[in-house]
């Protein structure tokens, strides 16, 4: 008998993330149908949004998206010496891409996940990376909330829309289209023919 994989999502938390992406596009005025841009997003929250070719010198965008290492720079969220809000994202990544990483950290901000004080000296002092799985799967489910909400990905799926169509609609991977249809159930209640 197959083990069941424990969640690191708290009871609860995928419905209130479903009500946090509707709540946003309410504030926003945006359908709960239609997408949302992750700027309009920052903005909206008061967020600044920076691309790494816009702060970084060239060794250091290199750096970043050096293909020999296995994980690539996608984005990080921080607070500047004012204690405002930052992410810093890699605006070389596909739009798409770049739509994903940004509603990820902007879901860390809603969260209100950081790194603890004592923590972030050691990595500033060692060059190391912080790392807490459940921020991780919160920041992913809620991100995907804000980038596919579900009445939007309901009414794509009863359109008979294919997951093509809805990740250029949302535009979003084919990979968030997917997690999104499974981690709602949705490939059991729509069967294509």
């Amino acid at each position: 008998m197959a083990k069941k994989s424990k969640s690191l999502l708290k009871h609860g938390f995928k419905a209130e993330a479903e009500r946090i992406s509707e709540r946003l596009r309410k504030e926003l005025k945006i359908s709960k149908f239609a997408p949302l841009c992750a700027f309009a997003l920052a903005e909206h929250l008061g967020v600044t949004i920076a691309g790494i070719t816009e702060v970084l010198p060239k060794e250091g965008v290199n750096k970043l998206n050096d293909p020999s290492k296995k994980e690539k720079f996608s984005g990080l969220l921080f607070k500047n010496e004012d204690g405002d809000p930052v992410v810093l994202h890699n605006d070389l990544d596909s739009k798409k891409r770049q739509q994903s990483n940004l509603m990820h950290e902007l879901a860390h901000f809603l969260c209100g996940h950081e790194v603890p004080e004592e923590i972030r000296n050691l990595i500033y002092l060692y060059n190391l990376r912080y790392f807490n799985a459940e921020h991780e799967a919160e920041a992913k489910y809620l991100g995907g909330c804000l980038q596919i909400p579900k009445p939007g990905l309901l009414w794509k799926r009863k359109e008979q829309c294919s997951e093509e169509e809805i990740s250029e609609y949302f535009s979003a991977s084919v990979d968030m289209v997917n997690y999104r249809i499974n981690t709602l159930g949705l490939n059991r209640r729509f069967k294509r023919n």
